[in-house]
């Protein structure tokens, strides 16, 4: 009786039919090929780093690669495990002594390592190798990596180390150079569409192809999540799988309604599309998962626009085929590219948002009224029909007579004349356009504010402002000093009346520059050494002991000296 109950035991599809060889397993051709040649020909790594995402099959290939290395009965000449031996058999059933599977996700320590490293040192019981599978490898810790890697670069020769993770890049560069690293790739979408409809004939299910392809397509590439997926569908249904259960099943939006609602979208109907959308909300879809299926309608419509023959690919469901490709005749590649850039922006804003459904109805009319006026082909399109007409009217005009030619033209030359001497006799009466005035340095671009009158801004510039970064049009200060929030806004409002151009004012932290006050002064002493090694400076300095130059000053003639000495020259000259 209980042998009977064990027999009957439930086995999910995805331990029940898990590769037990290498030609089980699907999609990864170069992987096998690789592993095989390395088995037949005796050229064994020490360690092995298995890559990918979820459910493509690292764990199972190591434990394919333990079988093979360990099977007692398995052919020199060959790879291929017997999985029937003892060793085979105890390894599939997880009990084999020198077969230890490791989960770095919950041994993460040093500690946990130390056990492998003090293992190594003992020859394997009842096999020919002594094997180390560890799973998620990336979750140990770096204390935990620095102490395998000795024994991971020199390992006993009964010893072989597999590691399977799905984020590689956590994983030392130092881990990863000891090892020979296979990238396990996603399963095409046919390789596993033809998978999942053999073992659904096996298991004598009835589903159509497009359910099948709505599988396929949630697996993303992944043959667990597709044979976990089916199982949900067949205990989801007893008689014939179809897409509408499938639909219903994962909470998906209905195909059909999707391509509708991207049509309606497509043709600018927004009273169409919201009441389409809404539809499908009623009917139990998620927001986000609508918006995640139009994203995937408009990348569906690009590839067929690009590859057209997409039309008579038997993997994807006829209504989309041939939907999908009577709406890429009716839209650009520059509107679909528009679409997808609203599109997934809306997707991101939906992630983090609280009133979805108003979310979403909102980024649909954002679509809609995305673009009102001619797309850029539209207006290449116009600009050929006016050269075209151009020329065509060069032409005709070509053609006339010289005399309405010279009749054309000594008209336009007398309304040109009429409209030149017009301008010449109210020159005088227009007003003198706004010159732009150029700024090339932070000092000139100081100054301006002392030539304005502006001095206590001048004053802030200049000894308290420091200089980061100058171009023109652009400025940025290290205003830390100065306690007004809107000195940099009242600068730029300034400078850009002044000058004529809009000039941008910004502070910043850094403390890279100085200020003008500290440049002038680190100046002014650089002169005074060199007004210190002069002659008729040095005797002054002679003579007068202690006396230091503090200060080196220009002097200018005042205007009363100037109006004087004019005044003084006058009176000569009587």
């Amino acid at each position: 009786m209980i042998d009977k109950i064990e027999q009957e035991e439930f086995r999910v599809l995805a331990r029940k039919y898990r590769p037990q060889v290498f030609d089980d397993l699907i999609g990864q051709e170069t992987l096998v090929r690789t592993l095989t040649n390395a088995i037949t020909n005796n050229r064994i790594a020490h360690a092995y780093l298995l890559t990918g995402v979820r459910g493509v099959g690292k764990t199972t290939t190591a434990r394919i690669i333990a079988m093979s290395l360990n099977c007692e009965d398995r052919i020199q000449e060959k790879c291929e495990p017997c999985a029937k031996c003892d060793s085979c058999v105890s390894i599939r059933e997880d009990r084999n002594l020198d077969v230890i599977e490791m989960d770095a996700a919950s041994k993460t320590g040093v500690d946990d390592i130390r056990e492998i490293i003090d293992n190594v040192k003992y020859k394997p019981v009842n096999s020919k190798y002594k094997i180390f599978i560890i799973d998620e490898v990336h979750m140990l810790s770096k204390n935990a990596f620095n102490a395998l890697l000795k024994t991971l670069e020199e390992p006993p020769a009964h010893v072989k180390f597999i590691f399977a993770t799905t984020e590689v890049k956590k994983i030392p560069i130092t881990i990863i150079s000891r090892c020979q690293r296979f990238d396990l790739h996603r399963i095409a979408t046919t390789v596993l569409t033809s998978h999942l409809m053999n073992l659904a004939k096996k298991e004598n299910i009835n589903i159509d192809k497009d359910a099948m392809a709505l599988i396929v397509r949630s697996a993303d590439g992944s043959v667990r999540d597709g044979l976990s997926l089916l199982d949900q569908a067949i205990t989801n249904e007893k008689d014939k799988i179809t897409a509408n259960s499938i639909i219903d099943m994962l909470g998906l939006a209905d195909r059909g309604n999707i391509f509708d609602l991207m049509d309606a979208i497509f043709q600018g109907d927004p009273v169409n599309a919201l009441a389409i959308f809404n539809r499908i909300h009623q009917a139990g879809a998620d927001v986000v998962m609508i918006f995640d299926e139009m994203l995937n309608v408009t990348h569906f419509i690009t590839q067929i626009k690009i590859v057209p023959e997409l039309k008579e690919d038997i993997h994807i469901p006829e209504l989309e085929r041939n939907k999908g490709f009577e709406m890429a005749e009716k839209i650009s590649m520059t509107s679909l590219g528009m679409i997808w850039q609203v599109l997934f922006k809306g997707y991101e804003e939906l992630q983090s948002g609280f009133h979805l459904f108003q979310q979403g109805e909102m980024i649909i009319i954002r679509l809609i009224y995305l673009y009102d006026g001619p797309s850029p082909g539209d207006l290449i399109k116009k600009i050929e029909e006016d050269k075209k007409l151009s020329l065509n009217m060069s032409t005709s005009s070509e053609s006339s007579s010289s005399v309405e030619k010279d009749t054309i033209i000594n008209k336009v030359r007398n309304k040109n004349n009429e409209i030149k001497e017009k301008r010449e006799v109210n020159k005088e009466d227009l007003p003198n356009p706004i010159g732009v005035l150029t700024i090339k340095s932070y000092r000139h671009f100081v100054d301006l504010f002392y030539q304005k009158k502006e001095g206590m801004l001048h004053t802030y510039l200049y000894n308290n402002a420091k200089l980061v970064s100058f171009k023109e049009g652009e400025v940025v200060v290290n205003a830390k000093s100065i306690a007004d929030p809107h000195f940099p806004r009242t600068i730029a409002k300034l400078v850009s009346t002044w000058t004529g151009r809009i000039w941008q004012v910004s502070t910043s932290a850094s403390n890279v520059g100085k200020k003008l006050y500290e440049e002038d002064l680190i100046q002014q002493q650089k002169e005074i050494e060199i007004m210190k090694n002069e002659p008729e400076v040095k005797a002054i300095l002679g003579k007068f002991p202690g006396v230091t130059i503090h200060s080196i000053t220009d002097i200018h003639q005042t205007a009363d000296e100037k109006a004087f000495a004019t005044k003084n020259k006058q009176t000569k000259e009587k």
